[in-house]
């Protein structure tokens, strides 16, 4: 390795003549050099012996970046870092460990690694896999919400106070709904982060977000008249515009009663029309129990409706945006308030069509006990005179009464809309 009084003149006028790398040694500075490669590219490069004796090199820089004083002052640093008894090249690697792990626990790293692992059921102890519809719904909100705003931020630095303000920005920009859900995934995530160790405790514990009161709309029969005709008669009006298997869905979802999730993602394997039944996989139910529907004529001729719309696909209600795969259950939502903002009813929603059909059932218009219109609406809390192992392996409990009480409301639903 040559050495030479580096200058500025030398050094922006050095070449590699060999066609080869080619390193001047400065005989100014000791340990700093100037590589040129074949391609004419130059850096700075600091040679040294660690406390061990072992021969070293790192880099300074290329030159476009970095005048000669500028390496040589890094050079007098890195010397100045060995005299402490200090590995400049250990340095470095440490610190490039440190910002690679800062990168990986920022929120939003965590954040996928966290929906990765809840396809799996790995996302916390003993758990069990998400459903797909689940991990898509709160996905959105993580995407939508979350990482524009703490996306960055790490883990470990996030405090409750920085959490709290940013729920209660949700809740003024947005709605007190949407800052509950980001509270639930950024709950799910901070517990996973605790449970693989990354921080020691979880500061959205003690976040709160203002409570949602509970519900209690049931439509009138006027109402849900209104509500049906807007969904029949949808295709005729020039101000609206929903497709005929979202108006299916809508009318199914209220003769059956069963969860909007539930109806969106309907599997043509599940259906057996003959038998007039509807079995629903425990991984698509929210209590992850088989559910078995008895069907109507009504709910029988409605779904063959939507099947004859659905082409080849697998599921009654295709996306039509995705190669595979079922509507979103807000697509249901979405067309709801379409419809009902050409009608006079308003405040309602999807599932106020589950609740008045169940309130009916149990009214003297139709006198179901509470007990089987439970089991109707497939709700976990009851499981009758027997052990609760029951009714885990029993999917046909009370099927005879199921069928009778949704027969009852399918009857008593199409008398309300024709008056």
């Amino acid at each position: 390795m040559p050495k030479v009084n580096l200058t500025d003149t030398f050094v922006r006028g050095s070449k590699c003549v060999t066609g080869d790398l080619v390193e001047w040694s400065d005989m100014k500075e000791r340990g700093l050099s100037l590589r040129v490669t074949a391609a004419g590219v130059k850096s700075w490069t600091f040679r040294y012996h660690d406390l061990a004796g072992n021969r070293k090199r790192i880099s300074l820089g290329r030159l476009d970046d970095v005048s000669l004083n500028e390496a040589r002052a890094a050079a007098i640093a890195e010397r100045q870092k060995l005299n402490s008894g200090q590995d400049p090249s250990t340095l470095r690697k440490n610190a490039k460990s440190q910002a690679t792990a800062s990168r990986l626990e920022t929120v939003e790293e965590i954040g996928k690694r966290y929906f990765a692992e809840a396809v799996h059921g790995r996302h916390r102890p003993n758990g069990r896999p998400k459903r797909e519809i689940t991990i898509t719904t709160t996905r959105r909100y993580f995407d939508k919400h979350i990482v524009p705003e703490l996306g960055d931020e790490s883990v470990k630095a996030l405090t409750r106070g920085r959490l709290q303000t940013f729920i209660d920005g949700v809740a003024d920009e947005r709605t007190p709904g949407v800052a509950r859900e980001c509270r639930v995934v950024l709950q799910g995530i901070f517990t996973y982060a605790v449970w693989q160790e990354l921080i020691s405790a979880n500061p959205v514990q003690f976040v709160s977000v203002q409570r949602i009161a509970t519900r209690e709309r049931v439509l009138t029969d006027a109402e849900l008249k209104s509500v049906w005709d807007g969904v029949e008669y949808v295709a005729d009006s020039e101000k609206v515009y929903v497709s005929r298997p979202l108006a299916l869905a809508v009318q199914i979802a209220a003769t059956t009663l069963q969860r909007r999730a539930e109806v969106t993602g309907m599997r043509k394997a599940e259906l057996d029309l003959k038998a007039k039944l509807w079995t629903i996989p425990g991984d698509r139910t929210k209590n992850h129990r088989t559910h078995v529907v008895p069907l109507s004529d009504l709910a029988v001729r409605l779904i063959s409706e939507a099947i004859g719309l659905s082409e080849e696909s697998d599921f009654v209600f295709p996306s039509p945006r995705k190669d595979e795969g079922p509507i979103l259950p807000a697509s249901l939502s979405h067309a709801f308030r379409r419809v009902l903002g050409e009608s006079k009813v308003t405040d309602i929603r999807p599932h106020d069509l589950r609740r008045t059909g169940a309130t009916n059932l149990t009214s003297e218009r139709i006198g179901t006990p509470r007990f089987i219109v439970s089991k109707v609406l497939n709700h976990v809390s009851d499981s009758g005179d027997g052990a609760a192992v029951t009714a885990i392996y029993d999917r046909n409990a009370y099927l005879p009464e199921k069928r009778k009480a949704l027969d009852a409301w399918a009857a008593l639903l199409m008398r309300i809309v024709r008056s």
